[in-house]
């Protein structure tokens, strides 16, 4: 393989044909969440860019090379997130190593898939499981240390959604309360990015354009929403004033948040963290 092949894809049918889900090796990324009778496609995609290389670049290149190649869908960020950084003397590449490196096959079936990846530059085992359901999509991993000591880490998941769930009748709350952002109407932009408290739920409700997506998640371990939009808002490098998104990111801490460690999860020696994701969409009043 060229290091711009994006690795084996897996195309996921939920148990009743409501869904089709597809995932890919490079970055454990899924790729597609195709509601099968409308033909409906929920998360951004981004047309003529290739996904992540099957190697993470140098940290201090990551940024750009990463917004090069992103091609849009639902990314796990560990064991960092944000701009590249140095911790104990190892360079983090942008969004951390997991979402650029390419995870290994363990276990495939009809509705789901689980995907390993041995990180590098700390030393965690991710058993990554993605299947497709009736609803949507869940997703349940689990971070193991093979190390006599605890690891620290940030832990960020990154589901970028498609225009169809940020339209300008589109609405967000998580749990009860209404977050305040912008959903400009066709020829209009806008950007943005903020952090929101995870409430107690773990609940963000998106609806728009007759769609009502549910993502949920543990508050406990992942206390903030990052909210990233962009509407048109970029001219140039990299959205060329053609990509409409929103994405709601459970976050282990604050977007902007460095100190002398990695981030705030700790997995306990020898030990293991696992944490569920779920995604569920329906059309709004069924």
């Amino acid at each position: 393989m060229t290091a711009r092949d994006p690795g084996r894809r897996h195309t996921l049918r939920s148990p009743g044909g409501c869904f089709a889900v597809a995932v890919d090796e490079s970055g454990a990324r899924i790729a597609s969440v195709v509601e099968t009778t409308t033909g409906t496609e929920f998360l951004l995609q981004l047309d003529g860019r290739d996904s992540e290389e099957p190697e993470s670049p140098p940290a201090a290149e990551s940024n750009r090379r990463w917004h090069e190649r992103y091609a849009g869908g639902w990314h796990p960020l560990l064991p960092h997130a944000g701009d590249d950084r140095v911790v104990d003397g190892v360079a983090h590449p942008f969004h951390g190593e997991a979402a650029w490196r390419r995870w290994r096959t363990v276990g495939l079936d009809d509705a789901s898939c689980t995907l390993e990846l041995a990180l590098g530059t700390v030393p965690l085992l991710l058993r990554r499981r993605v299947e497709a359901t009736d609803a949507g999509v869940v997703v349940r991993q689990q971070v193991e240390n093979f190390a006599p000591r605890d690891v620290a880490i940030t832990w960020t998941e990154h589901p970028a959604f498609a225009e169809v769930l940020a339209a300008a009748d589109a609405s967000l709350t998580v749990g009860d309360t209404p977050v305040d952002v912008c959903f400009p109407a066709p020829g209009r932009s806008h950007g943005g990015f903020r952090s929101v408290p995870a409430g107690a739920s773990g609940v963000a409700r998106l609806r728009s354009g007759g769609w009502d997506a549910v993502l949920e998640w543990d508050p406990v371990m992942f206390p903030q929403l990052h909210v990233w939009q962009e509407h048109r808002a970029t001219a140039g490098f990299p959205w060329w004033g053609r990509t409409s998104t929103i994405a709601l990111e459970p976050a282990s801490r604050p977007y902007d948040l460095t100190d002398e460690t990695l981030g705030p999860i700790v997995v306990p020696a020898l030990g293991v963290v696992t944490a569920e994701f779920s995604l569920t969409l329906a059309r709004t009043g069924s």
